[in-house]
């Protein structure tokens, strides 16, 4: 078990914001900064030049982009004092199993709300790692029934261990949540200083529940940076729209401010910020034909995507390579720790 005591926080967040950052404590799971690495041109010849953000490095335990996140939010839980959190997600989600294993190395259970998606290998070895650690999985029948399924998951850990659990939204997407974005875009931007790769003209990454999008587009505004970030939809657009991802952008912002520091007087809030929809395709979870090309030639040059999100945002980088403009940075947002120890764990508990 991976055991995290309260340190001081070593990202430049705490250099930008150190009155709001003593006030928050966050918790340091991640292996920061994650590397940079220049890509092929996997668009072809004469194609803009490709970076990439190896955010699948970032935990041994489970990396990619939500445990930027949880440094925050599993230390608010931690805070409050529960023995619980409780969060949300698809029956494959990659932020219900980041939460669950994060939680159990601090010694939280975790309970999780969960819906159906289309199933592949990717989706039933989340779950069955989700199991294996631990994790209560309440199921609802539709994405429709989550807040009913939250209330019930609610109201029973309340009656059986007389104390609320700490909710953390889907995706870890709230301002708290978000932060660990705002610091991400800090983190960019000191490479590009350090002359680790060039600034990108654009950063092109997986848009859902958005606190990625919106927290970095924020933290490579306050670092100066001109680099646009192009959030690739891959959840139904109900739920993901420049008007959701604008308001929780504002939030942050505000969250941002409400230590005291003196911080950068920032443009137009998310003036840095592109939706990209055209890839979306039939559906959540439902594979493209332009996201599995993505997928293979990723695959060709040692980088491992999935269907869901990660083929989908590659597919769009590609596209934006094709037309020459750039250079351009894809942000690998999967985990690349190796779970088949807690997958083997869940299958044979099943």
């Amino acid at each position: 078990m991976y055991l995290y005591p309260m340190v001081q926080w070593s990202r430049p967040l705490a250099t930008l914001a150190p009155r709001l950052l003593e006030r928050l404590q966050p918790l340091e799971l991640a292996e920061l900064p994650t590397p940079v690495e220049q890509l092929p041109r996997l668009a072809g010849p004469g194609a803009a030049e490709l970076w990439i953000k190896r955010d699948d490095l970032s935990s041994p335990l489970y990396g990619g982009n939500k445990v930027r996140k949880l440094e925050l939010l599993l230390a608010a839980a931690r805070r409050r004092g529960t023995g619980r959190v409780l969060t949300m997600g698809a029956r494959g989600s990659n932020h219900l199993l980041a939460t669950v294993l994060h939680a159990r190395s601090l010694g939280l259970a975790a309970t999780g709300v969960i819906f159906p998606q289309p199933p592949t290998e990717h989706v039933e070895r989340n779950l069955a790692a989700d199991r294996g650690a631990g994790a209560e999985l309440v199921e609802v029948g539709s994405k429709y029934l989550l807040a009913a399924g939250l209330m019930r998951a609610l109201l029973r850990c309340r009656r059986r261990e007389g104390s609320w659990p700490y909710l953390i939204p889907g995706g870890g997407s709230n301002p708290l949540g978000a932060l660990g974005f705002v610091n991400a875009g800090l983190e960019l931007a000191a490479q590009v200083r350090a002359g680790l790769l060039p600034e990108p003209a654009a950063v092109y990454l997986a848009f859902g529940t958005g606190g990625t999008a919106a927290g970095l587009a924020l933290g490579l505004e306050l670092a100066g940076l001109a680099t646009r970030v192009v959030a690739v939809r891959v959840i139904d657009r109900l739920l993901a729209n420049r008007r959701r991802l604008l308001a929780l952008l504002r939030a942050t912002r505000r969250l941002l401010r409400s230590g005291g520091d003196e911080l950068p007087r920032p443009r137009r809030p998310g003036a840095n910020l592109e939706i990209e929809h055209r890839f979306f395709g039939d559906g959540y979870g439902r594979a493209t034909k332009a996201g599995r090309r993505a997928v293979e030639l990723f695959a060709g040059a040692g980088i491992i995507l999935e269907d869901t999100y990660t083929g989908k945002a590659a597919a769009a980088l590609l596209e934006a390579a094709g037309r020459k403009t750039g250079p351009l940075l894809y942000w690998h947002t999967l985990s690349g720790a190796d779970i088949s120890s807690w997958v083997e764990k869940g299958r044979q508990d099943d």
